[in-house]
């Protein structure tokens, strides 16, 4: 891959690729919240947690259970913005790869979005578990195990730091890694 080529792409798709991630978030967000709440109700039984749409960037996780003392009645939120983020570097990945059909850029764009898609709601389904199983002083200690606590922090701890910057670049490998790979040289 020709490293000035791949640079001059990055500069080219940058600000489209912006102003599109500005215009969908607020959508996309929606739709995360929305997914999540989902796999919150398939996860439990009596259906207590929930998340709800804040603004376009927030989410707030609700539950029914608890007498709660604050004037919103939720016991924590989530800046859904936040965690997803990494679409636009790996938008940006995708575009930007010198030699390469548009139509195949797309393609691979679109099969690594929808993976991305499903990380996204994993790492808002962790963060909401962890909420729950940490953040919430002696509740949490009588309904989480000191194991269940842990599951749920390093969890969301690795999905949130060092997947989530990752998985933009581990699939640009995947789909690209036949152009990125240094090509051998000929013997002179």
């Amino acid at each position: 891959m020709n490293f000035n080529q791949f640079l001059k792409g990055l500069a080219i798709w940058l600000i489209p690729v912006v102003l599109v991630w500005l215009l969908v978030t607020p959508y996309y967000n929606l739709f995360l919240t929305t997914a999540t709440n989902n796999v919150l109700r398939l996860s439990e039984i009596g259906n207590k947690t929930s998340v709800r749409r804040h603004d376009d960037h927030h989410l707030l996780i609700n539950r029914t259970d608890l007498k709660l003392k604050t004037s919103t009645g939720h016991v924590g939120s989530v800046r859904v913005t936040d965690v997803q983020f990494n679409s636009l570097l790996m938008a940006l990945l995708f575009l930007a790869v010198p030699g390469v059909p548009f139509k195949r850029r797309m393609q691979a764009l679109g099969w690594a979005m929808l993976a991305l898609v499903f990380f996204h709601i994993i790492l808002l389904f962790f963060w909401v578990k962890f909420t729950l199983a940490t953040q919430l002083g002696s509740w949490s200690s009588e309904n989480f195990s000191s194991l269940w606590q842990n599951f749920w922090g390093l969890g969301k701890h690795l999905l949130d730091l060092p997947f989530k910057f990752a998985m933009p670049l581990v699939l640009w490998v995947v789909f690209f890694f036949d152009k990125i790979r240094p090509q051998p040289q000929p013997e002179p």
